[in-house]
């Protein structure tokens, strides 16, 4: 390993990629399927989509095998949907808990008002775990969006799978949080009969069978979601690896920041030669772009892969990040920003060119072509200080250059806009299309209100929440 990395245990492991949306949904709903003691499942957003209610289905019916299933969620992102968890975990394999909940029957928003140093802090962990042999863990939810199949708009996004000793390592992180007394069993706030769970089933079982035009291969027997698994496996590259990881307690207002130094001593390294990032929120602050300015003063390329105004979600996040825009470019940072149209390789291959807009929630970052990181961490104050994150730090050259070769094709002039000073010192958005080259002295195909609405944003102080 080399000098500067993670101080987290470090254990030979295997991994590969999941950029592509069907094999990150096919991979879930294979090691459900094929699950025969254990379903540890950790997410901040499980939406009640198509995405969401097929994989709940797969859960639900491995539980019906006799598979224990524990399913830990994040509450605020599931307000309103406590009554049909609480169906769900009403099967005697199944249970379902809370991180940080929101607690007692009076309105959401008054909760807010009096208690928000507490609720502000979100479990922004993702981990898929079967078996305690495979985990899925990077920054896709359970929702449409993250898997390629939403109608209006979809996110480039990155997981990694992994097998052997990590593996274990991250269902013990799992476990301290399953066990945190920041975690709520639902049955606390809910209760249902197993006659619910019951019903759910049935429920499931006829959605199921009117769906349609779902593009996933979906009503697959046994032995393909066994091929997929074992392609996958094959595909795994060996190497020393370690499971970074927030403590739950940083949910209780603790100074937790083990995610966030953790990447900093690794970007703190003098040596370094090229770092690679790829973040769809990115609020560096100024004490990183003094970092990345010296590093690029002593010679190293950095190249950065964001959401543009046109594609960010979060509108406040994106007011943030634009202040830092000018500096980052100054210092040298090759700054590129997605466009709406972008359609990078095969994450949105069941959907027909124009069909729906792209947007990044990505969060990997490549150092030297030798070591990467693939998490849940945004590079923004939030992640740092209020949300809890988790990731896996790699060290392997053949899988950098993998991260690597995802992160340049979006940075490629079809799929993204390089943002630099022309001869007067302004901003211009560059790109190129089938057309040939276009530049933009404004932030391109964005409209008058949503403009507007970012400068207001960019007024407030609000930073620190961000």
């Amino acid at each position: 390993m080399s000098a500067g990395a993670p101080s987290s245990r470090v254990r030979d492991s295997r991994f590969c990629l999941l950029a592509d949306s069907e094999e990150a949904f096919v991979m879930r709903a294979a090691t459900a399927r094929l699950a025969e003691k254990t379903l540890d499942l950790q997410y901040y957003v499980w939406d009640d989509d198509t995405v969401g209610k097929l994989l709940v289905h797969r859960a639900l019916e491995a539980a019906r095998r006799g598979v224990r299933v524990r399913l830990l969620l994040d509450h605020a992102n599931q307000l309103g949907r406590d009554v049909k968890w609480a169906a769900l975990n009403a099967h005697p394999n199944v249970e379902v808990r809370l991180f940080n909940p929101f607690r007692g029957r009076y309105k959401h928003f008054v909760q807010w008002l009096y208690h928000a140093p507490r609720l502000n802090h979100r479990m922004h962990n993702k981990a898929w775990i079967a078996d305690g042999e495979h985990a899925i863990v990077g920054g896709r939810n359970i929702s449409e969006h993250y898997f390629g199949v939403h109608p209006e708009a979809n996110f480039r996004d990155l997981d990694l799978y992994a097998r052997g000793p990590i593996v274990e390592e991250t269902r013990a992180a799992f476990d301290r949080y399953w066990n945190s007394d920041v975690t709520v069993h639902l049955r606390r706030l809910k209760h249902r009969s197993e006659a619910d769970a019951d019903r759910l089933w049935q429920e499931l079982q006829a959605w199921r069978a009117r769906l349609d035009g779902f593009p996933y291969h979906y009503e697959q027997d046994l032995e393909r979601f066994q091929a997929a698994v074992a392609a996958a496996d094959q595909r795994q590259i060996q190497a020393p690896a370690a499971l970074l990881f927030d403590p739950p307690d940083k949910a209780k207002g603790a100074t937790q920041r083990l995610m966030g130094d953790q990447l900093a001593e690794l970007l703190s390294r003098r040596s370094l030669r090229e770092i690679l990032i790829e973040a769809g929120y990115f609020i560096p602050g100024d004490d990183f772009v003094d970092t990345l300015a010296d590093l690029h003063g002593r010679g190293a390329r950095i190249g950065l892969l964001t959401n543009s105004l046109a594609t960010n979600d979060v509108i406040a996040a994106h007011a943030a990040y634009a202040h830092y825009r000018r500096a980052l470019v100054e210092a040298g940072v090759e700054v590129h920003e997605l466009q709406p149209n972008a359609r990078t390789g095969q994450h949105l291959a069941r959907l027909k060119p124009g069909r729906s807009k792209s947007a990044l929630h990505t969060k990997a970052m490549v150092l030297d072509r030798r070591e990467l990181f693939v998490g849940s961490f945004n590079l923004d104050p939030r992640s740092v200080n209020l949300n809890t994150e988790m990731g896996y730090y790699v060290n392997s050259e053949a899988l950098a250059a993998r991260v690597a070769a995802f992160v340049e094709e979006g940075m490629a002039p079809q799929n993204s806009y390089r943002v630099s000073l022309d001869e007067r010192q302004r901003l211009t958005w560059g790109a190129g299309d089938t057309r040939g080259p276009v530049q933009s002295h404004r932030e391109p195909q964005v409209t008058k209100a949503r403009w507007l609405a970012s400068r207001f944003f960019g007024l407030l102080p609000i930073e620190n929440l961000l």
